[in-house]
């Protein structure tokens, strides 16, 4: 093989590693949560919340339906509290709870999640990490002088 053939062949390894190292990186990436949840379970809109809340149900137990989006979707930190299952993520939390014999599946932004199920995940220590969040109000009567 002269010179030339050698270049083409090496050009030629380099282009395919590359492409089998993206197809890899593609094929076992974690599936996003809200996509994943909107495709595999009902949308059921008369069960919105509000601050965007967003309504799914299944026919499975929450145990079930927790365990396959988390299976999915490595979540950042699992857990329930008897059968209400919190999945955490970067930006979402996806609470599952039971509902009509199957599950209900709320998907929220972490930050409205968390504030929607304070009184369950605040007990992990998860919580919207927004001071102004949990504001109250309230300061100094000289306009904080």
């Amino acid at each position: 093989m002269n010179r030339t053939r050698w270049i083409v062949a090496g050009v030629l390894a380099v282009v395919a590693l590359i492409v089998t190292v993206l197809v890899i990186v593609w094929v076992t990436r974690d599936a996003d949560p809200r996509e994943f949840v909107a495709e595999r379970y009902l949308r059921a809109k008369s069960l919105d919340q509000v601050n965007d809340g967003l309504a799914f149900t299944a026919t499975a137990a929450p145990a079930a339906v927790a365990a396959a989006i988390a299976k999915a979707t490595d979540p950042r930190d699992k857990r329930n509290t008897g059968d209400n299952h919190y999945l955490r993520f970067d930006r979402d939390l996806i609470a599952v709870s039971p509902h009509a014999g199957g599950s209900l599946i709320l998907v929220d932004s972490f930050a409205n999640g968390t504030r929607r199920h304070h009184s369950h995940v605040n007990s992990y220590g998860w919580n919207s990490g927004s001071a102004a969040g949990d504001y109250r109000g309230g300061g100094s009567d000289s306009g904080g002088k």
